[in-house]
């Protein structure tokens, strides 16, 4: 895959991640046992938690020391693009970066994976799933997180105990060892599931994506979907599907095309592959 040239890049903001702005063992002040200060500073999840509560068990930082911090280090990737030179696209960094088990991990605009080391920013492994820079993706070249799952089964520092997984813009969910970046070759086929071909017909790379994180509940991994907003009436249909983390088969899919819809239609409304319809919450 071809980097964007450096005549393309904005040195102001060549896909900054973020600033850390004080020590990374920031925890609360009342700690309960030795791992509960690394377990109060961790963000294993986009919202924080699972449920997305945004909430940090922090007290380090109060209205009267706030004014003195300062940078500790920042990183770039680098993966910027401005629409109008060799990727067709336009970028923007909106990821929200998860911190567990003292790696610091985040996906660029390009869906690189990378990790990092909290305290110092260094780069401890990347990966690249190689999307097709040369698309004109409808939602911009984005890509908002990254997910983590631990296989409770699994033995302590076994290969892909651990695992990132990364929905990508040309609509592959990919399953990364946690530790080493490499890919998880038991989940899917070589380490990643194609999503785009069960959800309708598309015509366009890029009118179907996926930008936000998947979201890990138990064993299994969910995504939805990006469309292209505004294009035809009878664009895919936003299909929500859980995978089961380890092998990567489908579990379920709820298709959210309205009564009466008309248009192509989703795996989940074909006899393409057996599936479980999801269950509306009552």
């Amino acid at each position: 895959m071809q980097r964007v040239p450096r005549s393309h890049q904005r040195s102001w903001a060549s896909g900054l991640v973020l600033s850390l702005l004080l020590a990374l063992g920031c925890g609360s002040s009342e700690p309960t046992g030795p791992s509960a200060a690394q377990e109060a500073s961790e963000w294993p999840s986009y919202g924080g938690d699972p449920g997305g509560q945004r909430y940090a068990v922090l007290d380090q930082l109060t209205p009267e020391n706030v004014g003195r911090l300062e940078p500790a280090w920042t990183f770039h990737s680098g993966d910027v693009s401005d629409g109008k030179g060799e990727v067709r696209s336009a970028s923007a960094f909106e990821a929200t970066p998860i911190l567990v088990d003292g790696l610091l991990f985040f996906c660029t605009p390009f869906d690189r994976v990378i990790a990092l080391d909290p305290a110092t920013g260094e780069q401890v492994w990347s990966f690249d799933p190689q999307i097709d820079l040369q698309a004109r993706y409808a939602n911009q070249l984005v890509c908002r997180g990254v997910a983590h799952w631990r296989d409770p089964s699994a033995a302590p520092g076994a290969r892909c105990a651990r695992r990132i997984f990364l929905g990508t813009l040309d609509s592959r969910l990919i399953a990364l060892d946690a530790a080493t970046g490499g890919r998880c070759s038991d989940f899917g086929s070589a380490g990643e599931v194609e999503l785009a071909s069960a959800a309708g017909e598309t015509l366009w790379q890029g009118e179907y994506s996926l930008t936000s994180p998947p979201v890990v509940l138990g064993d299994r991994v969910v995504v939805g979907a990006a469309i292209s907003d505004n294009a035809r009436s009878d664009a895919p249909s936003g299909l929500i599907r859980a995978f089961d983390a380890r092998g990567g088969r489908e579990l379920w899919a709820w298709d959210l095309a309205p009564p009466g819809y008309a248009g192509p239609r989703s795996a989940a409304g074909h006899a393409l592959a057996p599936r479980t319809p999801g269950r509306r919450c009552r």
